[in-house]
């Protein structure tokens, strides 16, 4: 028997080493500290009294067992509520303490008075000295301890698992702490009375508490977001386990994601229609594979970063924790910055576009000069510009070329200039009214790179410089041919820039279906016929699929336009 209070001592000792050295970095329950040190005292009361020689000695080692069957049933009251998260009131704490202390007294009484004991003599339980009693009037308030206690235990159980506050593990362990304790005390009673079942007692609930505080080192909210919320009281926090079973939140949650209010320990938040986007969340956390995850929430007038990590308990992962960042001040800071962003885009993009348009109507101007001054091109300019529009309208329509939508723009702005040169020509040549001779087509020529000199001395510095290149590009090889046979370089192929290539076939085909004073306009068909046939010769052949796609295209342009006048 002595090595039987010898091992209980033992054993109740290890508990509380467990439980302080597994949580010594955590906000532990400081009720089940309490409990588990009354437990390592009364048993060491138990082996006193096991190895007592004398009445006084066991009289007294009786007494100290008396701190477990005194003070044990408030406190563990007392600790599943906290457990529970029931809300028990501090008065009402006291006033079990009080009459728990009030019971110990008339223990302390035994010896000196037959108020609780009768009468007190030694005797033996095996090789342990023990106590032979008969009780006193004072015995039954003990008994209103034991059983009253029990039976509010109880109580404190089935309010549990109505309101759902805790875990189901912890609940389940709970209600077989209970079950044991409750068991094992009638059967002692029942079977040997003699024999001291409640040292074993002890220690298997203080095992089941160790176990219930291992599991709220990560159910426990405040212990599982003890460092990141620090008394914060402008974030919410929710908790969630790795099969996003919901843990817990604080009330800043609460009032962001009002169906938190409602949702139960351990309940699947993906049962809970209100709150199926947190799933979606984990989910998106997930793919990430780690990485910070953040989306905006708002509730109110109130706007909330929530971002997502995972939560860990030591060197595991055990769940993860949304925090729930109040940003309504910056939110409204970026809204008022991009408004005033998006004006100052607005302001910018129209004064670009009236210096756009100041240009165009400036270049349109020079090079509407140069066309009165040349009797065979009227409206040439605007046609070619328009003619250019169609092609690569075609283009990017079909995706023939891979072209950007920069090259485009400045290719249609450019096309107006290509003819600038010729403000250079004498008006003897230019004004001419037949076909030049060989000596005024090589003065006529000279158009080419004169127009590509204005241009850049006009643009250069002023444009960017992308599209000053483009429109140097279109007037100076606007007349090159794809054989070679061009000018005023004489470059074939694809040496030809490209925009210059898409130029030449605009520019001759203005010329074949316009009326010159030379000359009446030619059939559509025929025009049409003569640079499909030039294709491979004069023309680039890659852009034969795009004048065949702009056939229907360019002779509706020409038969709405008004005819050119010499």
């Amino acid at each position: 028997m002595r090595s039987y209070y010898f091992v209980t001592a033992i054993l109740s000792f290890l508990n509380l080493a467990v439980f302080i050295f597994r949580d010594n970095e955590k906000k532990t329950n400081y009720y089940i500290k309490i409990l588990l040190i009354v437990v390592c005292v009364a048993n060491l009361g138990y082996l006193a009294l096991g190895v007592s020689s004398t009445l006084e000695e066991a009289v007294l080692a009786k007494k100290i067992t008396y701190l477990g069957g005194c003070f044990l049933p408030p406190i563990i009251a007392v600790c599943m509520c906290s457990i529970c998260n029931i809300k028990l009131k501090h008065w009402l704490r006291c006033l079990c303490i009080f009459f728990s202390a009030m019971v110990y007294v008339m223990v302390l009484t035994a010896g000196f008075s037959n108020f609780y004991y009768s009468s007190i003599r030694m005797g033996k339980v095996y090789d342990a000295t023990a106590l032979i009693v008969e009780h006193g009037p004072g015995y039954c308030f003990f008994y209103i301890i034991l059983y009253g206690y029990m039976a509010v235990n109880i109580a404190i159980t089935i309010i549990a698992f109505i309101k759902k506050q805790v875990t189901k593990k912890n609940l389940y362990l709970l209600i077989a702490m209970q079950c044991i304790t409750i068991i094992a005390f009638l059967l002692g009673r029942a079977i040997d009375p003699t024999f001291e079942i409640m040292p074993a007692v002890y220690v298997v609930d203080g095992l089941i508490l160790v176990i219930i505080q291992m599991q709220l080192s990560q159910y426990n909210l405040e212990d599982s977001i003890y460092v990141a919320m620090q008394q914060n009281n402008t974030t919410g926090y929710i908790v969630l386990d790795l099969n996003n079973k919901f843990i817990g939140c604080n009330e800043i949650a609460k009032e962001c994601i009002p169906g938190l209010a409602d949702c139960k320990v351990d309940t699947f938040i993906s049962q809970e229609k209100e709150l199926d986007f947190l799933c979606e969340w984990i989910k998106l956390f997930k793919d990430s594979e780690g990485s910070t995850f953040a989306k905006t929430l708002q509730y109110k007038a109130s706007y909330y970063e929530c971002v997502i990590k995972v939560l860990t308990t030591g060197k595991k992962n055990t769940g993860y924790i949304i925090e729930l960042q109040d940003c309504t001040d910056r939110k409204k800071y970026l809204d008022l910055l991009s408004d005033y962003n998006a004006k100052l885009k607005q302001q910018v993009e129209q004064q670009i576009q009236h210096i756009y348009l100041i240009q165009q109507k400036t270049v349109l101007g020079m090079a509407s000069m140069v066309e009165n001054r040349d009797n065979n091109t009227g409206g040439h300019i605007k046609r070619t510009s328009d003619v250019v529009g169609i092609l690569v309208e075609t283009i990017k329509e079909n995706h023939l070329l891979e072209l950007s939508d920069e090259f485009c723009r400045d290719l249609i702005k450019a096309a107006p200039m290509h003819d600038l040169g010729k403000i250079s020509i004498e008006d003897r040549i230019l004004q001419k009214p037949g076909r030049f001779t060989d000596e005024e087509f090589e003065i006529m020529k000279t158009h080419a790179e004169k127009s590509a000199e204005i241009i850049e001395r006009i643009l250069r510095g002023v444009e960017e410089e992308y599209f000053v290149n483009v429109a140097v590009n279109v007037a100076r090889y606007h007349h090159e041919k794809w054989n070679g046979m061009g000018y005023p370089k004489g470059l074939s192929g694809e040496h030809i820039p490209l925009e210059a290539r898409i130029m030449a076939i605009a520019d001759v085909y203005d010329a074949l279906v316009s009326k010159r004073c030379y000359k009446e306009a030619m059939s559509f068909s025929k025009a049409y016929e003569i640079i499909i046939e030039s294709m491979g010769s004069h023309f680039d052949p890659s852009l034969e699929p795009v004048f065949i796609m702009s056939r229907d295209k360019l002779e509706s342009y020409y038969t709405n336009a008004e005819a050119g006048e010499c």
